[in-house]
C-alpha cells in the first residue's frame, strides 16, 4: 500500500516538475491558440461587417437616379469576391448588353465564369443567362462556349441548355439536328412543361411559315 502511495507521488511529481521545466513553452502554445482564436474571431467579423456594408450598397444603388453614379457604384462593388461583386459585375454586363456592346459583354461573362471562387450552381445559372442574353447577337460558336460551362449533371439546367441548343439549330438551318433536339425536349421527363411548351410553339411557327 505504502508502494502505491510513494509511486503516486513519484509520478505526480514527475509531472509537476515536467510541467515547470516546459512552463514557458507551454505558456506560449497557450497564448498562441488565444491568439488564434481572437484573431479568427476578428476575421469573421470583419467578413460579415464587410458584406453587410456591400448589401446595403447594393440595395442602395437602386434608387440612384444617375445613371453614371449607378454604374460607378456597381463597378466598386464588382471588385469584391464576394456574392454581391457577383452581382455588380452582372448588372455591369447588362448594361452592355442594352447598349448593344455585344462581345464585351461577351468576355465579361467568360472573366466571370473562369473566377476560382464561384460555385458551380453559380456559373450554371451564368452560362446559361449569358446564352440567352446574347443569342443571336455573338457567334454560335462561342454561345456553344459559354453552354460548356453548365454542368449537364444539374438536372435543373437541362432543359434550358437543350433549348438553346434548339434555337441555334434553326439559326443554323440545320434540319435534322433541330428535328432531333425538338424530339429530345418534348420525351425528356427532365423538362419542364414550360420549355416543352415554348419548343412546340416555336416548331409550330417554323412549319407554318
Amino acid at each position: 500500500m505504502i508502494n502505491k502511495v510513494d509511486n503516486k507521488t513519484v509520478f505526480f511529481s514527475n509531472v509537476q516538475n515536467t510541467i515547470k521545466e516546459n512552463i514557458k513553452f507551454i505558456i506560449y502554445i497557450v497564448l498562441a491558440i488565444i491568439i488564434f482564436f481572437l484573431s479568427f474571431q476578428i476575421y469573421l467579423f470583419s467578413k460579415n461587417k464587410k458584406i453587410f456594408e456591400l448589401s446595403v450598397q447594393y440595395s442602395d444603388s437602386k434608387d440612384l437616379k444617375s445613371q453614371s453614379e449607378f454604374l460607378e457604384t456597381m463597378y466598386s462593388i464588382s471588385k469584391d469576391k464576394s456574392f454581391y461583386g457577383l452581382l455588380a459585375s452582372m448588372e455591369l454586363i447588362n448594361n452592355k448588353i442594352i447598349n448593344k456592346e455585344y462581345e464585351e459583354s461577351y468576355n465579361d461573362y467568360l472573366i466571370l465564369l473562369n473566377r476560382k471562387n464561384i460555385d458551380n450552381i453559380y456559373k450554371n445559372i451564368l452560362g446559361i443567362q449569358a446564352s440567352y442574353n446574347l443569342l443571336n447577337n455573338i457567334s454560335s460558336d462561342k454561345i456553344l462556349i459559354l453552354l460548356s460551362y453548365v454542368d449537364e449533371s444539374f438536372e435543373s439546367f437541362v432543359g434550358f441548355r437543350l433549348e438553346i441548343l434548339y434555337l441555334l439549330s434553326l439559326a443554323k438551318k440545320n434540319n435534322e439536328v433541330t428535328e432531333s433536339l425538338y424530339d429530345e425536349i418534348i420525351e425528356n421527363d427532365i423538362v419542364s412543361s414550360s420549355i416543352k411548351e415554348r419548343v412546340k410553339k416555336i416548331n409550330e411557327f417554323e412549319k407554318n411559315k
